[in-house]
């Protein structure tokens, strides 16, 4: 049996770029050069967000959902390596958190329900882990934060067709109009451990344009008009609608939200030509399409 000073005599020398300590060290070097280069940049990026936070022409609620969305879908196009998609995505999400704080901050109203939901976990997900939030026993309650000023945004379960979740026909009227802005969680496809369900955004200002987008219209019909009824007038008006939801309000009237193709704006014609309305329609805002990216 050999002895131990005799197997360090005979063991093979190092291969010259083999893994070692050497080697290790270099790569580490060069991971901290690269950090710092990524560090010089994201204050470089915050800086020009000083110069837009200065900018007169971006007065009120900062946050804008639909221009985020574009910068997601722009990066992950031109997105390669062994680097997930989705980590890109939660990077960018807390350098857009980030911004807004230089930009004045934001505090997000989330309606948590009687029993804790995934609403606060996704909201965190999405608005990024230094945002306050501010938790709720009821979507009312939330919007009521927005109304006193307290919150910037709230987040709210989907539209639905009971009393709770009924939401919905409150937006886009009265006289601070709420709007939806955003719908998440704002990748689809979720990994084990992630927040399920989904949830929507509101907030004062309507959403912007990111080039692939789901817009909300609301109205009203007599409560013989059926669904399918309702389905033709829209695609007759030139809509392509989506899921509907519909509401009784007493005995005399429907309210009804169609979510459709493409964000719609006040001044669209296709809005006076809904066969069928008791009185005019009206927009409540949507939402950039969520991205279809699979979890590692």
């Amino acid at each position: 049996m050999s002895t131990q000073l005799e197997q360090a005599e005979i063991a093979p020398a190092p291969v010259a770029g083999a893994p070692g300590a050497g080697n290790l060290a270099l790569l580490r070097q060069k991971l901290d050069g690269i950090d710092d280069k990524l560090h010089d940049l994201l204050m470089q990026r915050a800086a020009v967000v000083e110069e837009v936070a200065l900018d007169a022409s971006k007065a009120g609620i900062k946050i804008r959902p639909g221009r985020e969305a574009s910068i997601l879908r722009r990066l992950l196009a031109r997105h390669t390596g062994a680097m997930p998609a989705q980590a890109v995505v939660r990077f960018w999400r807390e350098i857009f958190a980030a911004a807004l704080v230089i930009e004045g901050g934001q505090t997000v109203a989330v309606c948590a329900g009687p029993e804790e939901s995934d609403l606060p976990a996704l909201a965190r997900e999405h608005f990024g882990a230094l945002t306050p939030v501010r938790k709720h026993r009821n979507p009312a309650q939330a919007l009521a934060d927005i109304e006193r000023g307290t919150a910037q945004v709230a987040v709210l379960p989907p539209p639905s067709e009971d009393a709770e979740g009924g939401w919905w026909t409150s937006l886009g009227t009265g006289h601070r109009q709420l709007f939806v802005i955003a719908k998440l969680p704002f990748w689809a496809r979720r990994g084990e451990g992630l927040p399920a369900g989904e949830a929507f955004v509101v907030a004062t200002i309507r959403p912007d344009a990111s080039a692939s987008d789901r817009g909300f219209i609301a109205f009203e019909t007599s409560p013989e008009i059926s669904r399918t009824k309702i389905l033709g007038n829209l695609a007759a008006a030139g809509f392509a609608a989506g899921q509907i939801w519909l509401r009784r309000d007493g005995e005399a009237r429907n309210v009804v939200l169609v979510e459709v193709d493409g964000l719609v704006d006040e001044e669209d014609a296709r809005l006076g030509q809904i066969a069928g309305l008791e009185g005019a329609a009206w927009v409540i805002g949507g939402y950039a399409v969520p991205l279809d990216v699979s979890p590692p």
